[in-house]
């Protein structure tokens, strides 16, 4: 479904790249968590399968196509069928939950009885069949992720892709937004989601990826977000810190005067500014092309 065929991605000249030598792949549906710091190359690997930007060696195959060999206006064909979940929920403020979910199916010129009957069905399928006319900040935060997974799945990806979808959520939600995942997971989709949460990654026992220095240290099956593995940063074997530079394996070194990509930086690795969303891009340009009807459903 998903592979990195021996893929480097440098952001710029000198800088130490942000994924290396990236061989893995993720096999249909399957349900894998991507672990490690901050930098360490997770939000690349996703931006790389949503063709947010290219490998500079390598190649990357989604569903069996080489992403390289995709002109650029067939991108958002192929981003609807790859859902996107983000830590900060992304919803329209101004739109209700019904609204925020039709939007992903009216963009595409869904018809309208379809769209009737596919935005309750995911209302009901994420708990929240009683709460369609609701606007954002009358949901709680979990509420809201439910939501923003609902639009991501409306469409019925193949993919779906989780940057920190339990970031802001108590311990109690997130619980209930894993389980949701995992539903959706069961119905054949594939699931990459990218966590420091310990607790989903533990009681989930699903695959994991961890990340040090852009190259995969842990590929385990049944995993736990903490290892014995002694390459491991997230379990406090291999510091996260430039000052044990030495203790390095030499493999994950970087260069002396040379910066690891930076997750806040313009070229960095996080997805929260530039991984904008298909459909959320498009609701922004066309907002006030849609009126509301007297049920404060959006007319086409």
């Amino acid at each position: 479904m998903i592979r990195f065929d021996n893929v480097t991605k440098t952001y710029m000249r000198g800088q130490h790249p942000a994924v290396e030598n990236l061989d893995i792949e993720f096999a249909r549906g399957e349900f894998v968590f991507l672990v490690g710091a901050s930098g360490s190359g997770k939000s690349t690997m996703m931006r790389m399968v949503l063709k947010e930007t290219a490998p500079t060696l390598g190649t990357v195959y989604v569903a069996g196509r080489d992403l390289s060999r995709i002109p650029s206006w067939k991108v958002p064909a192929l981003r609807r069928d790859i859902g996107m979940v983000f830590q900060d929920f992304r919803l329209l403020p101004s739109k209700t939950a019904y609204q925020n979910i039709e939007f992903a199916l009216a963009v595409i010129g869904t018809p309208r009885k379809v769209v009737r009957r596919l935005v309750p069905e995911m209302l009901e399928m994420v708990g929240l069949e009683d709460k369609g006319k609701r606007l954002p900040h009358e949901l709680s935060g979990g509420e809201q992720q439910r939501v923003a997974i609902a639009r991501a799945y409306v469409n019925r990806p193949s993919i779906l892709l989780a940057d920190e979808p339990t970031g802001n959520l108590d311990p109690s939600t997130a619980e209930g937004i894993l389980d949701l995942l995992s539903e959706i997971n069961e119905r054949g989709t594939t699931v990459v989601m990218a966590t420091h949460d310990h607790g989903a990654v533990d009681r989930m026992r699903r695959r994991v990826v961890e990340m040090v220095g852009g190259r995969v240290v842990r590929d385990e099956r049944e995993g736990l977000y903490e290892s014995e593995t002694p390459v491991s940063v997230i379990s406090g074997h291999l510091p996260d810190d430039s000052a044990h530079r030495s203790e390095l394996p030499s493999a994950l070194l970087v260069d002396e005067g040379e910066q690891p990509a930076s997750e806040d930086g313009p070229a960095g690795d996080v997805l929260e500014e530039e991984l904008i969303d298909e459909r959320d891009a498009l609701l922004e340009q066309h907002e006030d092309a849609f009126a509301e009807d007297e049920d404060g459903e959006a007319l086409r």
